[in-house]
């Protein structure tokens, strides 16, 4: 079924105004030229705007969209994605052999998309919608072709750390009879959520992808646990921490304490030292404390230590 712009749009409005939903994410099939989808795709964004309709919009980028296109997308739309597809080339031609090359035609798409937004938002003046105030994202197939973790893990680090991408999503292959990739089995929904967990350390956490190396396999896959609890089974010499003396990233390494548990923590310790495994239970809980004793201490001594 094909959608005429100001169909979908008047569809929208109406669907917003009753507060049925909150938002449009927009995406589209590359039918012929890239440049006449995208132009459909922001007649949908100029309708709404010029509407009055002030909800959030996600945007998908078409491979080899023309760059002023992409500016235009950058005010209208809150949050703008190109979709990588793949971690690099070779896995990119393997698996989308018709989308053009990874290089020019996809790479270079997101880091106009990038420069554009950062652009917008320069230009925004605190707008209440749009000038790409979410950010861009990008995904990428896993499992579709020979590939490992590793891979996936260096690309997503670059991407967060030069690119300032907001999100990297990762989608686990599933084979679709009568098509090229039909007979190759599909990802496993915990490779698919390792990574996820793996993306989260990089993008939040100030993990490097050489510190996740450190518990892959030597065909470069992560184990099925989870890749903080396997770091610090592989690094024994960092634990146990002072909880008095860390700082919130060391903090961040433990397992299963987070940023509001890190950010709890820190800010006891403003107001009084944490001194017995009483005060770290008045501060998380006894459960909680039970189940991060062997990776901390307080006052020289192991929590193990204390009854």
């Amino acid at each position: 079924m094909v959608w005429e712009p100001e169909k979908l749009a008047e569809i929208t409005l109406h669907l917003w105004r009753e507060r049925k939903i909150r938002g449009l994410f927009l995406s589209s099939s590359v039918q012929g030229d890239p440049d006449h989808v995208t132009e459909k795709q922001l007649e949908v964004l100029r309708h709404l705007r010029a509407r009055g309709y002030t909800g959030y919009i996600h945007l998908r980028i078409m491979p080899g969209t023309n760059r002023y296109r992409i500016r235009e997308a950058a005010e209208l739309a809150d949050r703008l994605g190109v979709n990588l597809e793949a971690p690099n080339r070779e896995i990119f031609d393997e698996i989308c052999p018709d989308k053009g090359g990874f290089e020019e035609a996809v790479l270079r798409r997101l880091d106009w998309t990038v420069d554009e937004v950062q652009r917008a938002k320069r230009e925004a003046n605190r707008p209440n919608f749009g000038f790409g105030k979410a950010g861009v994202d990008t995904q990428m197939i896993v499992g579709a072709a020979q590939d490992n973790d590793w891979e996936y893990l260096q690309t997503t680090e670059r991407l967060y750390k030069k690119s300032n991408l907001r999100r990297v999503y990762y989608s686990g292959f599933e084979p679709i009879f009568d098509t090229p990739l039909e007979k190759r089995a599909a990802c496993p929904l915990s490779r698919e959520y390792r990574l996820y967990q793996s993306s989260f350390l990089l993008r939040d956490y100030r993990f490097k992808a050489d510190d996740l190396a450190q518990v892959m396999d030597d065909q470069g896959f992560l184990p099925n646990l989870d890749p903080k609890q396997a770091f610090a089974e592989a690094n024994p010499d960092l634990f146990p921490m002072d909880l008095n003396d860390v700082t919130y990233y060391e903090m961040l390494r433990i397992p299963r304490i987070g940023p509001v548990t890190a950010r709890r923590i820190i800010e006891a310790r403003r107001q009084t030292k944490i001194r017995y495994t009483s005060d770290l239970e008045r501060i998380l809980g006894a459960r909680f404390t039970r189940r991060i004793r062997r990776y901390v201490e307080l006052k020289d001594k192991l929590l193990s230590d204390f009854p």
